[in-house]
C-alpha cells in the first residue's frame, strides 16, 4: 500500500503560483499530488522525487475563461491535467503537471489577466449586495418610518456587510495581481538586458 498524504490550500485563487511553488517543492521531496477533491483538499502519493511544473487554471462558471491555454500546454508542454479540481464561490479550478522544464511567462501573464477579469465580477457583485442592502435599509427608514437601528433590518445589513467583506477581499486581490503583472515584465525586461 502506497504512502499518503492530504494537505489543505486556503491560500486566494489570485496566488496560485505560492501554491504551484508548493507543490513543486513537494514533488522535489518526493510527494506527487494525486488528486484534488472537496474544498482544496489535495491527496499526495509518496513517488521518485522529480522536478517538475505545476500549473493552475480557473475559470468562471458558464465561461470558457482558460480552455485556450489549457489546451497549448497540454499540446505545446505535455501537460497532464490532476484529477479532480475544486469549485470556489463561481469558479473552478484545475491543476497541470509538467514534468520538463517549462517557459511559462506568457501562460502566467494571461492567467493573471484573466483572473484580474474574475476579480473585477466579484468586486462589481460585492458593491450590487452593498448597494441594494443600503437602498432597501433607507427606503425602509425613509417610507415607512422605521428607525435606523430596527430589527427588521438585520437581514439587510448582514447582506451588506458579506458584501463589503466581499468587495475589500477582491479589492486586495485586485491590487495583489496588478503587482504581479508588474513584476512579470520588470523580471522579463531585465533577464532581456542582460541577455
Amino acid at each position: 500500500m502506497k504512502e499518503t498524504f492530504t494537505r489543505y490550500f486556503f491560500t486566494p485563487i489570485w496566488k496560485c503560483e505560492e501554491i504551484e511553488h508548493d507543490l513543486n517543492l513537494l514533488e522535489n521531496e518526493g510527494w506527487r499530488l494525486d488528486k484534488v477533491s472537496g474544498f482544496r483538499k489535495f491527496h499526495f502519493i509518496k513517488s521518485q522525487p522529480k522536478s517538475v511544473n505545476y500549473f493552475f487554471t480557473c475559470s468562471f462558471v458558464k465561461e470558457i475563461g482558460m480552455i485556450q491555454t489549457e489546451q497549448a500546454i497540454k499540446r505545446q508542454f505535455n501537460a497532464t491535467q490532476i484529477r479532480g479540481g475544486f469549485i470556489e464561490l463561481l469558479k473552478s479550478t484545475s491543476v497541470y503537471r509538467m514534468t520538463k522544464a517549462v517557459d511559462l511567462l506568457q501562460r502566467r501573464v494571461y492567467r493573471n489577466i484573466y483572473l484580474r477579469h474574475l476579480v473585477l465580477q466579484y468586486i462589481l457583485l460585492g458593491l450590487f449586495f452593498t448597494l441594494i442592502s443600503g437602498i432597501s435599509i433607507t427606503l425602509s427608514c425613509v417610507l415607512d418610518k422605521n428607525p435606523l437601528f430596527d430589527i427588521r433590518h438585520l437581514f439587510f445589513a448582514i447582506v451588506g456587510l458579506f458584501g463589503l467583506i466581499i468587495t475589500f477581499r477582491y479589492l486586495a486581490g485586485l491590487f495583489y495581481l496588478r503587482r504581479q503583472y508588474i513584476n512579470f515584465f520588470q523580471s522579463n525586461q531585465s533577464s532581456s538586458a542582460e541577455e
